[in-house]
């Protein structure tokens, strides 16, 4: 029943099974909870109902605020008492070329119509921000559907179309300056989708809904998917199978010269482009696997083929055995040090991908990509499975950060003495106040971190810049170097000064570092500086979930004391009077 929810949509299957489908999620444990308010222009009880359907497949549970048709613009400008109340987590504005008043006004230039829309949502932006300072997310517009100047309306200066086109690229120049916006680019949705099946005018006529049913649902998904970025809960992982996935044929039947890859034939051509997609998806921040039935050596020689755009150093966990594939996935999310959740699997096989889905069930996703390579980039991309609302250097290295953590791990094997091993790999971190150049990644580690992670909390980019405004707020960064290269950002930790005591809202660290004794560095610079701020106690919280026993007893190790227990929290504090700083023999601290 899943897979109803699953790209590509059977749009008439989801109008049908709406309410069963939510039922089915609604029984299941562990939903987050969040807050979305959805402001519309036009009708939103379409778009609401499929949107809680993709969140509850996510593992969210919203809760909504929806106001009347029409009065987006005067519930946020005249501050409405019930959505400040609310207090959304995220706000959608759902816009519509059909309320655009000028658009059509051919004794308007289109310059001077696009400005004046563009000036009415930024004060919406700068309002729900000021108010709400939460995130918020956007349409930008479609082309529209019946032009009176036909095709003279792109080039006209007073042109409809003209007048989308600019506005457009105005919104997308503001969302790059606002670190709240986010936009859903619409105009590619509707291009794609063809703007006949994009709108039904008759559905506009009784109801109001700018969108047919068809393209509500893919609006709905793809606004889902930019929550699940907001959130931490997009896919990191692209784990392939290779016989006729990343090229045609069995390699073990044919060797690497007989399987159907390059531009010699239409299929080889296909297979050729599903390697620049795949190869373009790593090189901003996806990492690779293989898992396939296969010998090692031989799978691995696919990769030598001459027109093989991938090589076997693109990936990360290269899995080719004749093992289950689960089980094989399952090593790979060890090797790599990633949640299962993190994955998606692509398996030409309609059996390999029915045997992943019921050993895992909704937690690894499983595109439906059939047999067809000609299909699979199409597939894959319109799953939107990795979307991110920001790219950071971070991301972009993630590969090479997960291979050096390969090697250390290979390093590690060659010393019978840890303490030894750590000492070896000459471990310099920068530690210091939260800074504007990072504040993407910060975000990006509270939202995604859930392992190494002790009271659970998520802050927005917004609320992250507020804090760093705050003086009483002690909160530190931490980025890790050694011998083997650098690990970027990995490592956080917060306070809220109150009187003579400080409490720790907010300590995680990247999965990617691990035992490597970090937290132990990162604190002690906490401590030193509520000592130099006169601090008398400082107080820890840990939130017990499934995923964080491995920080269950940290605040013990540290030398802090158990104290009790707040509403589902373990509280533990330390006398810093009392309590004689150490150094970390294992880190250097220094500006890199």
């Amino acid at each position: 029943m899943l897979e109803i929810l699953e790209y590509p949509f059977d749009v008439s299957k989801i109008l049908r099974k709406k309410k069963i489908l939510k039922r089915y999620f609604l029984e299941k444990e562990g939903l987050i909870n969040i807050k979305i308010a959805v402001l519309g222009a036009t009708t939103t009880f379409e778009v609401i109902e499929q949107l809680e359907l993709f969140l509850l497949k996510s593992g969210f549970k919203p809760t909504f605020y929806s106001c009347d048709y029409g009065q987006h613009y005067n519930v946020v400008m005249f501050d409405d008492e019930a959505l400040i109340n609310f207090k959304p987590d995220i706000v959608y504005l759902h816009v519509s070329p059909e309320t655009f008043d000028e658009l059509n006004k051919s004794n308007i230039l289109s310059k001077e119509k696009a400005e004046t829309e563009l000036n009415k949502m930024k004060k919406v932006w700068e309002k729900l921000n000021t108010n709400l300072n939460c995130s918020v997310i956007q349409d930008n517009f479609e082309m529209p559907v019946v032009r009176s100047l036909g095709n003279f309306s792109l080039t006209s200066t007073t042109g409809s179309s003209q007048t989308i086109t600019l506005l457009n690229q105005m919104i997308a120049q503001e969302a790059n300056k606002l670190s709240y916006l986010n936009i859903i680019d619409r105009f590619y949705l509707s291009s794609k989708m063809g703007l006949d099946s994009w709108k039904d005018y008759s559905l506009w006529l009784s109801s109001k809904y700018s969108l047919s049913y068809n393209a509500i649902t893919h609006l709905s998904y793809t606004v889902s998917k930019i929550i699940n970025s907001l959130l931490g809960k997009s896919k990191k992982c692209l784990v392939l199978d290779l016989d006729n996935t990343l090229w045609g044929g069995v390699i073990g039947d044919v060797g690497k010269e007989g399987i159907d890859l390059g531009r010699d034939t239409s299929i080889g051509q296909a297979y050729l482009d599903f390697h620049l997609y795949i190869k373009e998806l790593k090189d901003r921040g996806v990492i690779l696997a293989v898992c396939s039935k296969n010998e090692f050596d031989t799978a691995k020689s696919g990769f030598d083929h001459p027109d093989s755009i991938l090589k076997f150093e693109d990936f990360t966990s290269f899995k080719a055995n004749w093992d289950p594939k689960s089980k094989n996935i399952h090593e790979i999310a060890d090797e790599i040090n990633i949640g299962l959740e993190s994955l998606v699997f692509i398996d030409d096989n309609p059996v390999e991908r029915d045997i992943v889905r019921k050993e895992f069930g909704s937690i690894i996703t499983v595109p439906e990509i059939g047999d067809d390579v000609v299909h699979y980039r199409k597939i894959l991309d319109g799953a939107d499975l990795f979307t991110v609302t920001s790219l950071s250097s971070e991301d972009v290295k993630r590969n090479e950060y997960y291979k050096n953590n390969q090697k250390r791990e290979k390093f590690l094997s060659t010393f019978e003495n840890y303490d030894e091993y750590l000492k070896s790999l000459k471990m310099k971190a920068e530690i210091a106040p939260y800074k504007n150049i990072y504040i993407s990644r910060i975000s990006q580690l509270t939202n995604k971190t859930n392992q190494f992670n002790l009271t659970t909390r998520r802050m927005s980019l917004q609320e992250i810049e507020k804090s760093m405004q705050q003086q009483n707020k002690i909160s530190f960064y931490a980025r890790l170097i050694d011998k083997f290269g650098d690990n970027g950002l990995v490592s956080l930790i917060q306070g809220t000064i109150l009187g003579s005591e400080v409490e720790i809202d907010l300590w995680l660290m990247s999965c990617r570092v691990f035992k490597r004794t970090l937290e132990h560095s990162l604190l002690y610079s906490f401590l030193q500086e509520a000592k130099n701020r006169d601090i008398k106690t400082v107080r820890g919280r840990y939130v017990p979930t499934k995923k964080n026993h491995i920080v269950s007893n940290l605040y013990k190790e540290m030398g802090f004391l158990f104290v009790g227990e707040k509403e589902g929290s373990q509280i533990f504090e330390i006398d810093l009077k009392k309590y004689s700083i150490p150094n970390n023999p294992n880190i250097i601290i220094e500006e890199l």
